[in-house]
């Protein structure tokens, strides 16, 4: 067993050469090295790269022997918003049409469900054609155009209060867990 479980074990982050020291995160995969396909590009100014992990949704958890039920953390990070006094969750959809700009001043982590969603990184200038099962985790700093061919749907997890509710959910929040 390491450090981090008996599944897991650490990958290290790679960071631009400017990066200021003891600024390390970890990826973690369950299969080694496998799931993790990491890049390495300067960054534009202070734009900050997203990370990507393609595929990450169709890897193999194994349970733990004598056990029904286990977590599989992959990603990690340090908040670097002031205060992650929100975390929210969605859903994102797009369709064909013009690219959608975003610059990042929280943290976001988009998985996608079906289609495909198209995200240019500015910071590197590379884009990234994701489709179901991938993952991709956009920074403090992150810049990018989301685009698609046909159309895209994912779910997302943000540090920042709600902007947009969905409009058939409205209300339908727990005040207390039902049990």
């Amino acid at each position: 067993m390491n450090e981090v479980g008996p599944f897991y074990r650490r990958t290290p982050a790679l960071h631009p050469t400017n990066s200021p020291p003891g600024n390390a995160s970890g990826v973690f995969s369950p299969h080694g090295d496998k799931a993790c396909r990491c890049s390495v590009a300067i960054p534009v100014s202070n734009l900050v790269p997203l990370t990507v992990i393609k595929g990450a949704g169709h890897e193999f958890i194994p349970l733990p022997q004598g056990e029904n039920a286990t977590t599989a953390d992959f990603h990690s990070i340090r908040t670097k918003t002031e205060s992650p006094a929100h975390f929210t969750s969605g859903f994102y959809k797009i369709e064909a049409g013009p690219a959608r700009p975003a610059h990042y001043t929280f943290e976001e982590t988009k998985y996608v469900l079906n289609g495909q969603i198209d995200v240019l990184d500015e910071a590197t200038g590379v884009t990234h054609h994701l489709v179901p099962g991938d993952f991709a985790f956009f920074h403090v700093g992150s810049k990018v155009k989301f685009s698609t061919k046909s159309s895209g749907f994912a779910f997302y997890a943000v540090t920042r209060p709600v902007r947009a509710p969905h409009p058939n959910l409205v209300g339908r929040e727990e005040d207390k867990a039902r049990l």
